[in-house]
């Protein structure tokens, strides 16, 4: 397991690079559905080279474990975004996804204010997903500060 950098402008630069760099195309298990645009399925996303590896067992392992039917049943399969060059929300630093180091998923059940009570990823269902992508050393914002249950890094908090 890659360990991977504190979420802190300095250390992220350090271990990535600038900011939208060293991208390869991630070739997904299984397709996505656009979570902005449900008519359109990807099959590939762009990720920085470093966690490129770790990003594919996430995927791999989770359609493993749930089989196809189930991740499509727990909107696993709704892409929000990965590769974005942007500032954090109402902020000025560097999103983690300025970088192609985190992903967003199924947005429209786990919007970014909604805690543990309304988020759909904060149910027990779910606890097998965040163990594979936990073991693969990515970190939920969800789990960890009880919001943006969507998101998850390859940076520590």
């Amino acid at each position: 397991m890659t360990a991977f950098p504190k979420d802190d402008q300095a250390a992220l630069r350090a271990f990535y690079g600038d900011v939208g760099t060293q991208q390869v195309r991630l070739q997904l298990p299984y397709s996505m559905v656009l979570a902005w645009d449900p008519g359109k399925k990807i099959n590939s996303l762009l990720c920085h080279a470093r966690v490129h590896d770790s990003l594919r067992n996430i995927f791999a392992n989770t359609l493993q474990h749930f089989g196809l039917q189930r991740v499509q049943a727990l909107s696993l399969d709704q892409f929000g975004g990965c590769l974005n060059v942007r500032p954090r929300r109402g902020g000025s630093s560097y999103s983690v996804h300025a970088w192609g180091a985190a992903v967003d998923l199924d947005p429209v059940n786990n919007a970014l204010r909604w805690d543990r009570s309304r988020a759909a990823f904060a149910r027990a269902e779910y606890e097998p997903f965040w163990k594979i992508v936990e073991e693969q050393g990515w970190t939920s914002l969800g789990r960890q500060r009880d919001y943006d249950w969507m998101h998850f890094q390859a940076a520590s908090l």
